[in-house]
């Protein structure tokens, strides 16, 4: 996916996997929706923007879910602005959307899919693991879908406190299951269902 000059994104599948003929979608990207303008349109309350302002500010981690297209992006896009200016962020994405304009120490990584030899992919837990050499304040992960949960999960418990990232999920409880789901797809960890008794009496 190719970007373009305004940040668009361009997307083509040909035939013989598009039956009827080339399929072309184009992805525009809106100005940032920012905390004010979520203010202006009713979409937050002041108190709720004063609450994730502080929380943000005192370093809590923050995971945001939802649907496909529901604006996780844009919230954690949104909230990024409350960040301290004098800190060192690092972004992961697999697409780079994220607009955060007002931290001078930024750095950001984006993802690369594997050659025609197959060789050369660079995941999201691999980007993860390399955040972690760079010192930085926080690490903001766009997306997880997989086994990276636990690289962003064990960055955010061992002092990157602040650390924000989304994850497609209908509820936050549906997310919590999907989030050990992707958990154990990194770790060998087996799973029990219960505490085994005793198979006899003394």
């Amino acid at each position: 996916m190719p970007d373009w000059g305004d940040g668009s994104r361009v997307h083509v599948v040909l035939p013989p996997v598009s039956i009827d003929g080339p399929a072309v979608t184009i992805r525009k990207f809106p100005e940032p929706i920012t905390i004010a303008k979520l203010l202006k349109l009713g979409s937050i309350t002041r108190e709720a923007a004063d609450f994730l302002k502080a929380i943000v500010e005192a370093g809590y981690n923050i995971f945001i879910s939802g649907g496909t297209n529901s604006g996780k992006s844009t919230f954690l896009n949104a909230l990024s602005s409350y960040i301290p200016k004098n800190e060192r962020i690092v972004t992961i994405e697999d697409s780079a959307e994220l607009q955060i304009t007002h931290i001078p120490n930024l750095v950001r990584l984006e993802t690369r899919g594997a050659n025609g030899e197959g060789e050369g992919e660079v995941t999201i837990g691999d980007l993860i693991k390399a955040a972690l050499r760079m010192n930085p304040s926080r690490i903001i992960v766009g997306e997880v879908r997989g086994r990276e949960a636990l690289d962003m999960i064990s960055a955010m418990n061992t002092g990157h406190d602040g650390s924000l990232s989304t994850g497609h999920g209908n509820s936050p409880k549906d997310m919590l299951s999907r989030l050990e789901t992707m958990v154990l797809m990194g770790t060998d960890i087996p799973l029990f269902g219960g505490a085994q008794s005793g198979s006899g009496s003394n």
